[in-house]
């Protein structure tokens, strides 16, 4: 039923390279090329793009990866459902999440899971807004943690969370004090930015240019922490929530001020699904502890 070609041909895909899937597979490259092969025999169409650095799909290799990734995943789901039948839920939640979701709430809700159901697994990666959709569209995660973009359509909104926009400094920076503040007055300090920064920075630059301003950037970064650490050396000032920030700020090593402008105070983060996608029996029980979870959070 579960074809070793179908997984081979999945990890390819991935990976981008024979050697590497095979590598993950914890199989010899040559039994991976050897079914690569034999798939595109038997359909008489190249799947993949033989290339120095790897392998791309073709189009005919698209079209069968939405067929592999679909088999794959009704197979988990049948095998979730058989094993409910038995009382139990089993099987892999692939999760996605912005880096400062993976700080504390998704350990929270995996802790609480895998307490109550110890046979789930968890694959998780952190990636910015738009690949976190991506990820949910192309079958590749389970749930997606991310700012609520409504115009979305691809994917479903579970629940969510106000996640208004501050800046984040030490608390002997001169802005520290403040109770809230305007973009205005952070233009001439020194800016620590996120390298994916969808959606919050066109709201950010839309405010900037309204009053013809720009920021003083010292540095952008994909890594929460590396800006941490930028934060806590007070090389400059972070335009963030403050849930990536929440023991540094409870210790009182870091501030968080909101911004006063309306449209950055009204940002929200969401769990989130593929639209029309109806959850395992796994995924819908981590489901209902982000839920349940989320509610707790947003409280601090």
């Amino acid at each position: 039923m579960h074809a070793a070609v179908l997984r081979y041909f999945d990890q390819v895909a991935r990976h981008g390279s024979i050697r590497r899937a095979a590598a993950a597979l914890n199989v010899a490259s040559s039994a991976v090329n050897r079914q690569v092969l034999k798939l595109e025999r038997d359909l008489g169409a190249p799947l993949f793009v033989r290339r120095r650095d790897g392998v791309g799909l073709t189009p005919a290799g698209e079209a069968v990866l939405r067929h592999v990734r679909e088999t794959l995943d009704r197979y988990e789901r049948t095998r979730g459902d058989i094993d409910g039948l038995r009382g139990i839920v089993t099987g892999e939640v692939r999760i996605t999440a912005l880096d400062s979701m993976l700080v504390q709430f998704v350990p929270e809700v995996m802790s609480a899971v895998a307490a109550s159901h110890p046979l789930l697994s968890f694959a998780v990666m952190a990636l910015g807004p738009r690949d976190i959709a991506e990820e949910l569209r192309n079958g590749r995660a389970d749930i997606g943690i991310s700012f609520v973009d409504p115009r979305d359509r691809s994917v479903e909104l579970v629940d969510k969370i106000a996640a208004p926009l501050g800046i984040v400094v030490r608390p002997d920076h001169p802005l520290a004090r403040r109770r809230s503040i305007r973009l205005r007055d952070c233009a001439e300090h020194p800016a620590i930015l996120v390298h994916d920064r969808q959606p919050m920075m066109p709201a950010i630059e839309a405010e900037l240019a309204a009053h013809r301003m720009n920021l003083k950037t010292r540095s952008t970064s994909n890594s929460l922490e590396f800006m941490r650490a930028m934060l806590l050396a007070g090389v400059g000032v972070g335009f963030f929530t403050r849930f990536g920030f929440l023991s540094q700020i409870a210790r009182g090593e870091l501030k968080h001020v909101p911004l006063a402008e309306p449209r950055l105070k009204q940002l929200e983060i969401g769990v989130i699904v593929a639209r029309r996608r109806v959850p395992s029996p796994a995924v819908s029980v981590v489901l209902q502890a982000m839920r349940a979870r989320l509610a707790a959070f947003a409280r601090g």
